[in-house]
């Protein structure tokens, strides 16, 4: 039993994580996601809120960019008897935005403020199959409110910061099958059958900042480094529980006092966020870029949640993780043709995840990824920009820590949208 509730638990706090940065979604500009996200170096529109805030003094006069990117994820799980058999998620859409707004003023500084999703999604599985346990239908949701600034200190070098205002919350649903439970000599609550186990909250406030800098070396080649200090949110929940059975007649006591509901808090650390990037005009029409990034995941090393109210069978937790940093690699190019720009991207994505903490809810492993790109300019101050990104995957979890053994295949397809407007 307490095994079984650990793996829950784990798992709901493991899905918050992920969400929050070992799955980012790093599509934050459809422009930028052509080229493969690598735009720490180039940030030559609003979106460098997101990417680089020293490159914010790029714009001139207004600009404002808005879009959306649809994610379609696909897992399936193949247990390692053939009775486990093979299961697929449902399908669904996920549609982080991002929203930039920024004014450079002439005189060297240029303000703006983003609203986005850079963490964030989800999962759901049919709601009796053979993982149950671990999750059905998981989602986190958080929003960046980044008001930022920027400053040209000289012809080749600027800098830039922005404070951010975190909101977030998460819904963990799974069901379970427990067992019957002694009691006394002789007397055992009978096996409850299919209860749903719901959890639901709210993050505080959270707060954290990021710098960047911009060094243009020529009119053909800058570079760029832009640094997220990580952040610390504290989640406080509600624990519900549907289809347990009725107290039976006799019994002291029944299943409700054992899984009494109540709150429940934790705090999780998102982690820092370093990356370096390069832009170079190979000619005035053809422009390459490059980033490096890395994410100090080994900040997650403990999983710990404390319940309003304990019993026999539902008990705080502290459970090891001990996750690992992780290194990433975009590089992208983008071909400029009159009113068009054609775009395309390769993206490494490591994984900070050891295997055998690997769950259901949202498994992970090192990605290779590529990406296409469009843009059009309708006019000189509005243009539109699409992207399309495929992600595929597959691990197998042979020494489980849950324990839940199998093969995970991932494939997801993102369709990016954004349209700029500028007037200078």
């Amino acid at each position: 039993m307490k095994k079984l509730i650990t793996s829950f638990l784990a798992c709901f706090l493991l899905a918050s994580v992920l969400y929050a940065g070992g799955f980012q979604t790093g599509t934050q500009n459809a422009r930028a996601m052509g080229m493969g996200s690598a735009f720490v170096g180039m940030a030559s529109d609003a979106s460098a809120i997101y990417f680089n805030p020293g490159g914010l003094t790029n714009v001139k006069g207004l600009s404002i960019l808005a879009g959306t990117t649809l994610i379609m994820p696909t897992l399936d799980f193949t247990g390692p008897t053939p009775l486990t058999g093979k299961t697929s998620s449902i399908e669904r859409t996920f549609t982080p935005i991002n929203f930039y707004a920024a004014y450079g003023m002439g005189n060297g500084f240029a303000f703006g403020v983003g609203v986005n999703n850079p963490y964030g999604l989800g999962t759901e599985w049919p709601a009796t199959w053979i993982g149950k346990r671990l999750g059905v239908k998981t989602e986190l949701r958080t929003f960046y409110i980044t008001p930022t600034v920027s400053y040209q200190l000289s012809d080749n070098f600027s800098i830039g910061a922005g404070f951010s205002y975190i909101i977030s919350d998460v819904l963990f649903n799974q069901a379970a099958d427990f067992p019957a439970i002694p009691l006394a000599p002789g007397v055992s609550l009978p096996a409850a059958k299919n209860v749903g186990i719901n959890l639901e909250g709210n993050g505080d406030p959270a707060y954290t900042f990021v710098v960047g800098l911009l060094f243009k070396a020529s009119k053909d080649l800058s570079f760029g480094v832009s640094y997220r200090h990580s952040a610390e949110i504290n989640f406080n929940g509600d624990l519900t529980f549907q289809n347990l059975p009725a107290k039976p007649t006799g019994f002291p006591i029944g299943h409700s006092n054992l899984f009494p509901e109540g709150k429940g808090k934790a705090s999780l650390t998102m982690p820092s966020d370093l990356r370096a990037g390069v832009s170079f005009n190979a000619t005035k029409d053809l422009t390459f870029n490059a980033d490096l990034m890395y994410v100090g995941w080994d900040s997650y090393k403990e999983l710990a949640v404390d319940f309003e109210k304990n019993s026999a069978a539902w008990t705080d937790i502290k459970t090891a993780k001990n996750w690992e940093n992780a290194f990433g690699l975009k590089a992208g190019g983008e071909y400029r043709m009159d009113q068009l720009a054609f775009r395309a991207g390769y993206v490494f994505d490591g994984s900070p995840i050891p295997t055998k903490y690997m769950d259901p809810t949202l498994p992970g492993s090192d990605r290779h990824e590529f990406t296409l790109g469009l843009g059009y300019e309708i006019m000189p101050c509005l243009r539109v920009d699409a992207a399309f990104q495929y992600i595929s995957f597959e691990t197998e979890v042979k020494d489980s820590a849950i324990p839940f053994n199998g093969v995970y295949k991932n494939s997801t397809t993102l369709f990016g949208f954004n349209i700029a407007y500028n007037l200078k």
